[in-house]
């Protein structure tokens, strides 16, 4: 599916950019094994089951304090609405597109060069853990599920996914712990090792922001290779019980190796999860910056008198506010790439010590 980047970008005016020196900050790398010992030097065939780079591009938040009357009825105060949109300026589809290509291709190279082989797609399309299954393949970027977020896909890589109702999703979402998907595939495969890449790029930070009689929105912008991130994001749909459903973009970097399955449980007999302890920065790329929307409703403590006594009125206030930030485009395909690279070399060099 291709997107209408003009659309979005009607309402993400453009903004020039001033050039800094891009740098990455403190990797910190974390991982979880299970029975790697149990990994023969012989299994090198590998299978990628996904490889996706999600990118945040923009963020809507709203906030409502609402008013109403004030100590023992005397006064009152209206509403207080805070609107807070910021996106990303000057990146095109094709941005997305090249650093996802250039980190399959890399990722690809190094599996080769330790002496992998990459099993085909079509040879996995005929288990039958993938029976039913619908295929694509990149290259190839699209909205993501996620509010403000795409999801890119490389050139030259095709994959499987299962298409899901609704409440299938919803199930799916939930219990996704559980997914057991990995490991049947691998024993389909005569106990070949399957990887999933999935990496998250955000931009933004959502900050502590005092309410009070307020509505107070507050984010900070930085780049980076996210841990373990939600950042919420405004939504009219409405969920159980007929509350508004909260919204956010979440995003956890993650690489994950499995080979194997026990025929008693069910559950993988070796794997390695790669993530990261802290968020992996990349400065010199974009304006790091605090951005606030604030409002506060009118206060009525005088009244109005009347034959009944008093009558309190109160307007209700919005503060609404968009922020674009500037962005160096090659300096964001550069650290992008540079930061994905480094992440991906590393667990694949610590997992691949199990096969030595």
């Amino acid at each position: 599916m291709k997107i209408n980047f003009k659309l979005i970008w009607s309402v993400l005016f453009f903004i020039g950019f001033t050039s800094h020196a891009q740098q990455l900050g403190d990797f910190n790398p974390k991982d979880a094994t299970f029975g790697l010992g149990k990994l023969k030097a012989s299994n090198k065939r590998i299978y990628i089951s996904n490889f996706s780079i999600n990118y945040q591009l923009f963020n809507e938040k709203e906030k409502t304090k609402k008013g109403g009357a004030l100590f023992r009825d005397r006064g009152v105060r209206g509403d207080a609405t805070a609107e807070l949109m910021v996106g990303l300026g000057n990146l095109t589809e094709a941005d997305f597109q090249t650093i996802a290509d250039n980190l399959y291709q890399g990722f690809v190279a190094d599996l080769k060069s330790k002496g992998f082989e990459i099993i085909p797609v079509d040879t996995a399309g005929k288990t039958e853990t993938y029976s039913g299954w619908l295929k694509d393949a990149g290259p190839k970027v699209e909205l993501s599920a996620m509010p403000g977020m795409i999801i890119a896909y490389p050139e030259g890589y095709s994959f499987y996914y299962e298409e899901k109702s609704k409440v299938g999703k919803f199930f799916g979402e939930k219990f996704s712990a559980m997914d057991k998907t990995p490991q049947n595939l691998s024993k389909d495969l005569d106990d070949a090792i399957v990887v999933d890449v999935d990496l998250y790029v955000f931009f933004m930070k959502d900050l502590y922001a005092f309410q009070g009689n307020t509505a107070n929105i507050k984010i900070k912008t930085r780049l980076s290779l996210v841990s373990n991130e939600a950042v919420s994001a405004k939504s009219d749909d409405k969920g159980l019980m007929f509350r508004k459903k909260v919204e956010y973009a979440t995003g956890a970097n993650s690489i994950y190796f499995v080979a194997g399955k026990y025929n008693i449980g069910g559950s993988p007999e070796s794997t390695y999860t790669g993530t990261l302890k802290k968020d992996f920065t990349i400065g010199g790329v974009l304006d790091e910056k605090k951005i606030q929307s604030y409002a506060q409703g009118e206060v009525d403590v005088i009244g109005t008198s009347n034959y009944f006594g008093k009558t309190y009125r109160a307007e209700n206030r919005t503060s609404s506010k968009t922020s674009i930030i500037d962005v160096d485009t090659e300096k964001y395909i550069e650290g992008v790439t540079a930061a994905g690279k480094k992440f991906l070399e590393y667990h694949l060099n610590e997992f691949s010590k199990a096969l030595k």
